[in-house]
């Protein structure tokens, strides 16, 4: 793969499946931005270009629209010299089709793309089959020896499809129970549109825009431990959100009393006496639910926070250590780097979401100004735009 910027060539034509083709552009829409905030690189890492079924440039989907600001990063009924005649990464986001019959005519129209596919193969590049796009990978037989997912109401086609499109009739055609997506030596497959965003960013974690692919990850996938000590934060912040009941259940009745109290030290006898019961039932019940003891737990809503602090906000490391129940800075760096991989400062360089501070509110060339600066207010993110 390039390391300067990588070129994604999306399959589009009326009756194509759009929310595999959208997911696909919001994914990479989002990592430029992301690529912006940091100001590590001078140009846009990711772009995209579609053709129909032909291999032709046609105009991207009215849906597809996107703001003027973005306008450079697609190329709409044409090809700038810039971009490579074999894209980087070829997505084919399958149709919508009612049986196995109509997935064939679509194969047909598409038969000119097969080359092209396999070209892509050939020249290092990837591929990226979404629901019934997988059936187009299998007749241009890029699924032989690849395990791959596939839609459960088109298999016989796709597996009809992919057993004609091997010349040797010994080679095994290696398909996968996976019911989500699964890749296999430079193909991803979806077997369902949903997975369409996390199998994009997987793809964009094999090349040299990992880092940026993780963090577009931190906001695009669910994450549940995030999103609890997100609102945990939120709420000790002085939010306005209003306070759910706590759900009944010992298990749950001490989750959240953790998440309330991340910054105060573990004491497993009061966790027990807020969940009304005694520590040993406790600690039993809470590993057979979380599969953690709650002072694992809780480690790792420490780290979530931290995590979450060191992406969004300008405070200093120390601090942010404190907040998250680990004032010892040697304890901090440690508990940091066995969950995360990364010591917090290198985890902050390499997947926050807003600016560099010198960039913070702009620091655009003009005429001075005739007001003083505001002093930004403390541990305020830049949030994306």
């Amino acid at each position: 793969m390039p390391q300067d910027e990588l070129v994604f060539e999306i399959v589009w034509a009326p009756g194509s499946l759009g929310s595999g083709a959208y997911a696909v552009v919001d994914a990479l829409r989002l990592i430029n931005r992301l690529a912006a905030l940091k100001g590590a690189r001078p140009t846009t890492p990711l772009r995209w270009r579609w053709i129909g079924c032909d291999g032709r440039p046609v105009a991207m989907p009215a849906l597809a629209q996107i703001p003027a600001s973005e306008g450079a990063l697609i190329s709409a009924g044409r090809m700038p010299a810039r971009y490579r005649s074999v894209a980087d990464v070829l997505v084919v986001p399958g149709w919508m089709a009612g049986d196995g019959p109509e997935v064939d005519r679509w194969i047909s129209r598409c038969g000119p793309l097969i080359p092209r596919l396999q070209e892509t193969l050939a020249q290092g590049g990837a591929l990226l089959g979404v629901f019934t796009g997988v059936s187009l990978l299998a007749a241009a037989g890029c699924l032989r020896q690849r395990r791959f997912a596939a839609p459960w109401p088109y298999f016989v086609s796709l597996m009809r499809h992919a057993s004609a499109s091997h010349s040797d009739e010994s080679a095994t055609i290696d398909w996968s129970d996976a019911h989500d997506w699964i890749s296999d030596d430079c193909v991803w497959t979806c077997a369902s549109p949903v997975a369409t965003t996390q199998a994009v960013l997987d793809l964009i974690g094999c090349t040299p825009f990992a880092e940026l692919a993780a963090s577009a990850q931190d906001v695009l996938l669910p994450a549940p431990l995030r999103q609890g000590v997100a609102v945990a934060h939120a709420r000790s912040a002085g939010s306005s959100l209003e306070r759910n009941r706590v759900p009944d259940g010992i298990v749950e009745r001490a989750r959240q009393w953790l998440l309330q109290h991340l910054e105060d030290s573990f004491d497993l006898p009061a966790l027990a006496r807020a969940a009304a019961t005694s520590p040993r039932t406790l600690a039993r019940h809470f590993a057979a639910t979380h599969g953690v003891s709650p002072y694992q737990y809780l480690e790792r809503l420490r780290v979530e926070r931290a995590c979450l602090l060191l992406q969004t906000t300008y405070v200093p490391v120390e601090e942010i250590g404190r907040a998250s129940g680990l004032p010892s800075p040697s304890t901090f760096r440690r508990v940091f780097l066995k969950h995360t991989g990364h010591l917090p400062g290198a985890y902050r360089r390499n997947y926050r979401l807003r600016t560099q501070r010198p960039r913070w509110r702009g620091t655009q060339a003009g005429p001075p100004s005739h007001h003083p600066p505001r002093a930004p207010v403390r541990g305020t993110p830049q949030a994306l735009p």
